[in-house]
């Protein structure tokens, strides 16, 4: 694994964590509501509504929380900071797995342009093939 996937997977785990103790933390509670099943809509208002709340006060409380500070991206301030991490570890694994995702695409992506490079570089060197040097062209070349 190279040092760069191990830095974000290290970056990704305190949020993740956080995500998925908020996920439990709804799941346990949410057989308390059992009249949430006749209004299931309701029902996930109201837990994407507690999710949030929780994942900001998780995140607020410890800057260890902060996806895009471990992430190393400078140009987020900390309000935006807070307000995206909350988002992300209000979605619990599905936020992580959305997240995981991305990335796959994104390399996928990188993937696909330094094969087109690579034939591009083929494709150039092909075309430009070196004339050999005639004993003639030596001599005027010395």
């Amino acid at each position: 694994m190279s040092t760069t996937a191990a830095a974000l997977i290290e970056s990704l785990l305190i949020p993740f964590a956080a995500g998925f103790v908020i996920q439990r933390f709804i799941e346990v509670f949410d057989p308390l509501f059992p009249d949430s099943v006749k209004h299931p809509t309701a029902k996930r208002v109201a837990t994407g509504i507690a999710s949030l709340i929780l994942a900001f006060l998780i995140v607020v409380s410890n800057d260890a929380f902060l996806l895009f500070a471990r992430l190393g991206v400078a140009n987020i301030s900390h309000v935006e900071d807070v307000a995206l991490t909350t988002v992300f570890v209000s979605a619990g694994t599905e936020g992580f797995n959305t997240l995981l995702k991305f990335a796959g695409y994104k390399k996928e992506v990188a993937k696909a342009e330094v094969a087109e490079k690579k034939t591009t570089l083929k494709q150039e060197k092909s075309t430009t093939t070196e004339e050999p040097v005639t004993p003639e062209a030596q001599l005027t070349l010395r």
